[in-house]
């Protein structure tokens, strides 16, 4: 039998280390990291079960174990990555878009820490709102697709948003397309100051009824006093990037879809560890782009790692306008028709896992090496069963194919 498994050098670190660090912060990790990362450890080993495939001329078998599909897993990102980017792809209008980065101070780091889904939700609904109350009183409803990016090259916490919008959008009235003048998108100072205004005020009402908490302050039932954040926050320049019109929009999906779904660091970054230090490298975006060494503690290694999964359920991809998920079905199809759009729209067709690997290694992995006749699915296992590992001598048999290695961005 041969037993097709991936390899994974974040999972090497983290199945060593994983167990000492789980039982040093006990109680402190939430839910969705201990998921995520434990489904990455046993990604493609039996634990997650498998689908056995077997010759049916020479009886020779061959065990494809289930993947994770953990945003933690490098491997599983990759696949997960190129599905949305499809997705996104086909929702392509063919008109101008713009590229527009949305930034926060520093200081809001904290709280944004401590209070992750009511101000990741809050941040959403502020960029959201600082956009449309624009194209609005231009008399347009633009397609706006907002994604989430929580690190810099350094993996530490640094909330951002990367928006792609459409250059224009549909009228009012639903009867014509309106096109930005000179693939001109909106004034960047009025944009800051209205993205600066709804953070804050979104903030005030959270803070009102009591939805942002610090551990201090929980203890004695008293809500975080805003006042001194807001007077030094309220007289910062709050950074926001509007790029011009993009000439290939698929560029820029592909460049954001990395952070959709992919893990924070790829596997070629991480030079060496051991019990106390890792080394990885990063690009210091500061220093004309270099290529930095960086030494960090193991556990505050795994600790930055792990601030970047997101809880359970949350989407850091959130379309608005036009992209609106309750919208979209008659919107998009709709501003094809006014903009001319006559490309015809494919399903999403989703590459399978063999379709993959004959890609990557030009080897159909169910296809008999000895008899080269395609083998046929014989057993399916969803959760590890012991007893029926056993019986196959799995030991014995060991006779594994090129593993498949993915990196993320």
């Amino acid at each position: 039998m041969e037993y097709i498994k991936g390899s994974n050098q974040l999972r090497a670190l983290f199945s060593t280390y994983w167990i000492l660090f789980r039982g040093w912060y006990k109680g402190e990790i939430r839910e969705a990291v201990i998921e995520n990362v434990e489904k990455m450890l046993k990604c493609r080993t039996p634990q997650l079960g498998f689908h056995e495939y077997r010759c049916p001329h020479c009886n020779r078998r061959r065990l494809i174990p289930h993947s994770c599909k953990s945003r933690f897993c490098n491997s599983c990102g990759k696949i997960l990555t190129d599905n949305w980017t499809e997705e996104r792809l086909s929702d392509i209008l063919q008109v101008g878009y713009h590229h527009i980065i949305f930034t926060l101070p520093w200081q809001l780091r904290a709280i944004i820490l401590l209070n992750r889904k009511v101000m990741l939700n809050l941040l959403f609904r502020s960029v959201k709102k600082s956009i449309l109350d624009w194209t609005e009183q231009q008399g347009y409803t633009p397609g706006i697709y907002v994604i989430l990016h929580t690190y810099g090259s350094d993996i530490k916490f640094n909330v951002h948003f990367h928006v792609i919008i459409t250059s224009g959008g549909i009228s009012k009235d639903r009867k014509r397309w309106i096109s930005s003048k000179d693939g001109y998108i909106m004034p960047e100072k009025g944009l800051k100051k209205r993205w600066r205004y709804n953070v804050i005020h979104e903030m005030i009402v959270a803070n009102n009824k009591g939805f942002l908490e610090m551990p201090l302050l929980k203890k004695t039932g008293k809500r975080l006093n805003l006042r001194g954040v807001i007077s030094v926050i309220s007289k910062l320049q709050w950074y926001i990037y509007i790029g011009t019109c993009l000439l290939d929009i698929g560029i820029t999906v592909k460049y954001v879809a990395r952070y959709t779904k992919k893990p924070v660091l790829a596997e070629t970054r991480i030079k060496s560890y051991d019990s106390k230090w890792v080394i990885f490298t990063y690009k210091d975006y500061a220093d004309n782009s270099k290529i930095k060494v960086k030494k960090m503690r193991l556990f505050t290694f795994m600790s930055y790692l792990i601030n970047h999964i997101p809880d359970k359920h949350f989407r850091i991809v959130r379309g608005y306008g036009i992209f609106s998920n309750r919208v979209k079905g008659e919107l998009l199809s709709l501003s094809r028709e006014l903009v001319g759009d006559k490309s015809k729209l494919e399903g999403k067709n989703h590459k399978s896992w063999q379709e993959r690997y004959i890609e990557r290694t030009g080897q159909d992995p169910l296809i008999c090496e000895k008899c080269q006749t395609p083998m046929e699915l014989v057993y399916r296992c969803f959760k590890l069963e012991s007893n029926y590992l056993n019986k196959l001598n799995i030991k014995d048999i060991w006779s594994p194919l090129p593993s498949i290695q993915f990196n993320s961005g």
